[in-house]
Parts: structure tokens; C-alpha cells; sequence
């Protein structure tokens, strides 16, 4: 229509029940979006007071130049803060040694931590309850490229802890082993599930390395 010159008056019947459905549809939703109601409402020209306004449609009115109300979720841009949320090893941990063969790092790479952390006492120390893990089974996780799942056996009770050490461990090399685990960490809900505590590890930004135990410990054991 907006192609006829003898049409102009069918097109702006056409824009103006469009933006007062549109009106409606943003009076309905103003307790939900109060921000993008008040956009809406500039550009409208009218304020938004009362859902009865719905009943009186805006005719004669001069609408403002549009702005974009909201902008689309770059999908890209999700992905990585999904992927930022998953528990990774910092870069500049120190060296620790473990039980299970990892890359070999040199003083060289060791070298770029930071200097020590503040103090502590024996009581800020206790707060953290360390505890003897054994890995009942492990695997990776569909979506990500950092997660493996982990079920846990803490010496009578069970738990799942999503850990962001795959690039160093295949899950088979994991079941059977027993890890060390932050056992009265607060559960963190992800996309993929809840993670029921953190499984200790170190790096130096060129490998990572779940931190063991020698031979004799059991599931449930604490770390002191």
C-alpha cells in the first residue's frame, strides 16, 4: 500500500492501530519492564498511568524518532560469559605438586605468581572444610570444553562437582582417585547443573593438576 499514492490514508490507518497495539501490549507489561515502558511511552508521546489507558487509543498524536528500545543477545557474546562462569584454575597459582602426571612446567613459568597473600589465622583456616574425595565416576560435559562432571563419594554421602580441569585429565583417569575437595563451599548453580563444592588444583598457565593423596586415606577424611 505504501506504494500508492492513493493509498496514504489506508497506511496510516494501518501504522496507527499498529503502535496503539504495540501501546497496549507495552501498558501490559510496564510492571515487569518499567524502563523500556518509559522508552516507549517518550517515543509515544503519552504516559503510561494506568492499564485502563488500553481503552483509549492515541489518535492525532506526533510521535518522537525512534530509538531502539532494547537490543537482540548477540549469542557470541552469551557463550562467553557462560563460559566465564565455569570454574577455571587461576593463571597465577604457583606450582603444587601432585600425585597424577601433568605437563612438566619450569621455574621459568613458576616464576610469573605474585607475591604471597594476606595472612590468614588458624580460625579464618577452619572455616574451610577440606575433605578426602574418591571419584566414583567422571565425564565430560556436553556444551563446554573446560568442564568434566565429577560424583564424589565423601565417605557416605554423595555429591556432583562440575570441575573446568578437561584439557589436563580424560574422565577415565580420574575414577578411582582420590581428589582433595571444598566441601562446605556454597553450591553454585550452572547451566549444566549444581556444583556441590570445588575440587582442589594448581597451574601455572601451562598445565593443571588435580591435587591427591598418598595411599591409605579414606572417602570423608578431613584435611587439616
Amino acid at each position: 500500500m505504501a506504494k500508492d499514492p492513493a493509498r496514504s490514508a489506508d497506511v496510516a490507518a494501518v501504522c496507527t492501530q499498529g503502535l496503539n497495539l504495540f501501546r497496549a501490549l507495552v501498558i501490559y507489561l510496564q510492571p515487569v519492564l518499567p524502563h523500556i515502558a518509559a522508552k516507549a511511552a517518550d517515543f509515544l508521546g503519552s504516559p503510561i498511568r494506568h492499564w485502563d489507558d488500553v481503552a483509549s487509543p492515541l489518535l492525532g498524536t506526533t510521535i518522537a524518532a525512534y530509538v531502539p528500545l532494547a537490543t537482540r543477545l548477540d549469542p557470541k557474546v552469551v557463550a562467553t560469559l557462560v563460559e566465564s562462569d565455569e570454574p577455571t584454575v587461576p593463571a597465577e597459582a604457583p606450582t603444587v605438586a601432585a600425585t597424577a602426571p601433568a605437563k612438566a612446567t619450569t621455574p621459568a613459568a613458576a616464576s610469573v605468581a605474585e607475591g604471597p597473600p594476606a595472612e590468614i589465622t588458624i580460625d579464618d583456616f577452619a572455616r574451610v572444610d577440606l575433605r578426602v574425595a574418591k571419584v566414583l565416576a567422571c565425564e565430560a560435559v556436553d556444551g563446554s570444553d573446560k568442564l568434566l562432571k565429577l560424583s564424589l563419594d565423601l565417605g557416605g554421602e554423595q555429591r556432583t562437582i562440575f570441575s573446568g580441569i578437561r584439557s589436563a585429565y580424560a574422565p577415565e583417569q580420574l575414577v578411582g582417585r582420590h581428589v582433595i575437595v571444598v566441601a562446605n563451599l556454597k553450591p553454585r548453580k550452572m547451566r549444566f547443573g549444581v556444583s556441590q563444592g570445588m575440587v582442589l588444583s594448581a597451574g601455572d598457565g601451562t598445565g593443571i593438576y588435580v591435587l591427591g593423596a598418598d595411599a591409605g586415606v579414606s572417602a570423608g577424611m578431613r584435611v587439616s
